[in-house]
C-alpha cells in the first residue's frame, strides 16, 4: 500500500515540531539559529525552541547599530546566546553580545582579577575583566605610595591584577584598584604588640615600614631608642626587615605609629668628650701607679687584722720590718 505524499508531509512537519522547550533553556547559554523576519526594532530568530527568539537592536553589537538590515537579513545564520527567558509571557529574548563571565553579583569587594587594559588617561585606566561593564583604576589607586600619572606607567592591551573596589548595577559602574588589599586589618592592630614589617622608606624624621596594613607605619627618629642620631639612615635602610612595637593607631587619621626603644643591638652615638688641658703635679700619681696603690691598700688592711687577732690572742707582735714582704 503506498503512502499518500499528504500523509508524508503530515509525518514531516509532526516531526519537525518537535521543539526545544522554553524550559529547557537558561541566561547565558549559546545557541544556534537562523534569522526569520527583520523589523526596525530588531530580528526574531529561529533557534529551535517553542517560539522564535527576539534580539534587540541594541544586542546586535557592542556598539551602537543604526539599522538591523545593516546586520542582519533573513535567512542568516547566527550565533546568540540566551538574555531572559519568561514562560508566563511566552517570551524568549536572545543577544548577539557575548554574555560577561562575571555578573553583578560576583563582583564583590575585595575579590581579585586578572585583566586587560583598554584605554589609559591622565586620570586613570579601563581595564576589561570581563565583567558586565568596563572596570576604571583611578590614578590614586595604582601605586600605595600616592597619586601617579598612569600615562607613562601602562599601555593598552597589557595584563594587570586588579581588585573591586565597588560594583554598582543601578549606575553599571565598576571601581578597580591595582592596590592589593591589606593582609593586616586596623582592627587587628593593638597598641603595645609587636609587629615585623619591611622599610620602604627612609626620610630625615623617620623611616616608612609596610607591615601588610592599609597605610605604612611611621618610626619618627625620636622612636628609634639612639642617643644622638641625626640619620635615620645610619640606623636603617630600605629594604630591611624589622620588629618594632606599635605606639599609635588612628583608623580616622589613617595613621600608624611605630618604636624601636628597645629593639635595636646597635651602639649608640655618643658626643666625643671634651678635651681638657692637663696640669702637671708632682704629687699627682701616674696611672701606672693606681693598681699599686690599690695592691697596698689592701695589703695594709690584710697587716692590720692580722695584728688585731695576735694582740687578741695574746701572742706576741713580731716587728714590722719582719712581715714586709720585700
Amino acid at each position: 500500500m503506498e503512502t499518500s505524499p499528504v500523509i508524508l508531509e503530515q509525518q514531516e512537519e509532526t516531526e519537525s515540531s518537535v521543539k526545544v522547550p522554553l524550559r529547557s533553556l537558561r541566561p547565558k547559554m549559546q545557541v544556534e539559529g537562523v534569522v526569520l523576519t527583520v523589523t526596525p526594532a530588531g530580528a526574531f530568530v529561529d533557534i529551535g525552541s517553542e517560539i522564535p527568539g527576539f534580539i534587540h537592536i541594541s544586542q546586535l553589537s557592542p556598539q551602537p547599530v543604526l539599522r538591523v538590515s545593516d546586520v542582519l537579513k533573513p535567512g542568516d545564520r547566527v550565533t546568540a546566546w540566551v538574555k531572559q527567558v519568561n514562560r508566563k509571557k511566552n517570551l524568549l529574548s536572545l543577544t548577539m553580545i557575548r554574555p560577561a563571565t562575571y555578573g553583578w553579583g560576583q563582583l564583590k569587594p575585595g575579590r581579585e582579577f586578572t585583566g586587560r587594559i583598554t584605554r589609559v588617561e591622565p586620570g586613570g585606566v579601563y581595564v576589561d575583566i570581563d565583567a558586565p561593564v568596563e572596570g576604571f583604576v583611578p590614578a590614586s589607586q595604582i601605586r600605595k605610595e600616592g597619586r601617579v600619572d598612569p600615562t607613562g606607567l601602562f599601555q593598552g592591551g597589557e595584563e594587570v591584577k586588579v581588585w573591586v573596589i565597588s560594583a554598582s548595577r543601578r549606575e553599571r559602574r565598576l571601581r578597580l584598584t591595582m592596590i592589593p588589599p591589606p593582609s593586616v586589618k586596623w582592627e587587628d592592630l593593638k597598641v603595645g604588640e609587636l609587629i615585623r614589617g619591611k622599610v620602604t622608606r627612609v626620610e630625615k624624621f623617620g623611616a616608612f615600614v609596610d607591615i601588610g596594613a592599609e597605610r605604612d607605619a611611621l618610626i619618627h627618629i625620636s622612636e628609634f631608642g639612639v642617643r644622638n642620631l641625626k640619620d635615620p639612615s645610619e640606623v636603617l635602610q630600605e629594604g630591611q626587615e624589622i620588629e618594632a612595637r606599635i605606639i599609635l593607631v588612628d583608623p580616622e587619621k589613617k595613621q600608624i605609629r611605630l618604636s624601636l626603644r628597645g629593639l635595636l643591638h646597635v651602639k649608640e652615638a655618643e658626643p666625643e668628650p671634651p678635651v681638657q688641658k692637663a696640669v702637671p703635679s708632682r704629687s699627682a700619681p701616674t696611672p701606672e701607679a693606681e693598681p699599686a696603690e690599690e695592691e697596698l691598700t689592701v695589703m695594709a688592711y690584710a697587716l692590720k687584722r692580722a695584728l688585731q687577732e695576735a694582740r687578741a690572742r695574746g701572742r706576741p707582735i713580731p716587728p714590722l720590718e719582719s712581715l714586709s714582704t720585700n
